[in-house]
């Protein structure tokens, strides 16, 4: 009996003696890089009307690419984006009538904080809102005496947006850029489209990769200075506008009024093999 006891123990020593054993820390690493480009390509030169008048209608023109990255990229084939009319803060003098520079964008803040300080949208459910012009203004901007940095009145509401494609928007002037409601900034976006599948609808070549949209600038007039045809001429341009609305305040009148245009990409598809 004693003999039997004995071999059981140095068989079960023997089993242990062949377990694994693991480490209680331990890391691996994973090499993982990417290169990030830009979908599309877009002019950052400025669109400038120069001196205008009430009640002309001026037109330019914006080009929208693909990149040349994306091109080159077989795996991908279309880029949806949208061009969107944001705020415009910059640098004037001369209470606003000289553009000094440098300018950047102003961000639409919903707020309820002393909403009758502040512009309120009259739309459904509006809310109180703000323009923010200090987020993005530059880091150590010096005003010399005279100087002022700030918002500018918009230009937003005048621009029109045409896109050459069936598949890109259209978005005439007299619109309103966006609207607040229960705290939420709703935008007047105009959607494009690209794609090195589709056919060029300007001349029928094989790939719709470049966009170029007409963006028309229709003037405003002020206080009650408007002509008597200012009626007919906006809703010869925009019939759902009211007229009224866009009269612009004559304290405005000789100011330089601004507007960026903010191009976002929404989306970007595979091609299909």
């Amino acid at each position: 009996m004693k003999k039997k006891i004995t071999l059981a123990l140095v068989a079960a020593g023997s089993a242990v003696a062949v377990l694994p054993l693991f480490a209680a820390f331990e890391a691996h690493v994973i090499n993982v890089t990417a290169k990030i480009e830009n979908a599309l390509s877009v002019p950052i030169e400025a669109l400038d009307f120069g001196t205008v008048f009430p009640q002309e209608q001026l037109e330019q023109d914006l080009r929208i690419s693909l990149s040349g990255s994306f091109l080159d990229e077989d795996r991908v084939d279309d880029v949806e984006y949208i061009i969107r009319q944001k705020p415009k803060c910059g640098v004037t003098e001369d209470d606003g009538e000289v553009l000094i520079g440098p300018t950047w964008t102003g961000h639409v803040v919903p707020t309820l904080d002393n909403p009758a300080t502040l512009d309120v949208d009259e739309s459904e459910g509006g809310t109180a809102y703000t323009i923010d012009c200090d987020a993005d203004e530059p880091a150590n901007l010096e005003l010399a005496p005279g100087q002022t940095a700030g918002l500018l009145p918009s230009l937003c509401e005048y621009i029109s947006k045409h896109g050459p494609d069936e598949n890109d928007g259209d978005l005439e002037s007299f619109h309103q850029a966006f609207t607040v409601a229960s705290s939420t900034v709703l935008w007047t976006d105009t959607a494009g489209r690209l794609a090195k599948s589709d056919t060029d609808a300007e001349d029928q070549t094989p790939g719709d990769t470049v966009d170029n949209w007409i963006i028309d600038l229709s003037v405003p007039c002020f206080g009650n200075h408007c002509a008597q045809d200012w009626a007919d001429f906006v809703t010869g341009i925009n019939p759902t506008a009211d007229p009224d609305d866009y009269v612009q305040d004559i304290a405005n009148e000789h100011k330089i009024f601004g507007c960026n245009l903010w191009v976002e990409v929404t989306g970007v598809s595979e091609a299909i093999n």
